[in-house]
């Protein structure tokens, strides 16, 4: 995802991690980076335009979803970005399809996972 970063912000997304991770922005569990708070979250999330956030949604859906191959968690990821672009969104027939499909597999995941049978 980092590599997909660079084509979607104009700055260098690990320089920028690094820098949070030093100024207690964000912390680091493994390959895993969070915020340090909810409140951190939420005002960085709220700070982009709504219509940009929609987007950048989809986009990060969309490689999420190319880079997963039969990574589940990777896929349940793509499929929650995408999802999150889908709401109060007008969607062509086709994209509804593509949207049904994934959310489908992501079913598969998900009860594959769960002790359920």
């Amino acid at each position: 995802l980092l590599n997909a970063g660079r084509r979607l912000f104009p700055f260098d997304m690990q320089a920028a991690l690094q820098l949070a991770l030093k100024e207690g922005i964000m912390e680091k569990a493994g390959p895993i980076h969070q915020f340090t708070h909810d409140l951190i979250e939420q005002t960085v999330y709220e700070s982009v335009p709504a219509n940009q956030r929609k987007a950048l949604h989809k986009t990060i859906g969309t490689i999420l979803l190319d880079s997963a191959a039969n990574d589940s968690l990777i896929h349940l990821l793509a499929v929650d970005q995408i999802n999150r672009y889908c709401q109060d969104s007008i969607l062509c027939t086709e994209e509804r399809s593509h949207v049904a499909s994934i959310n489908a597999t992501a079913a598969k995941f998900a009860i594959a996972a769960s002790s359920f049978e």
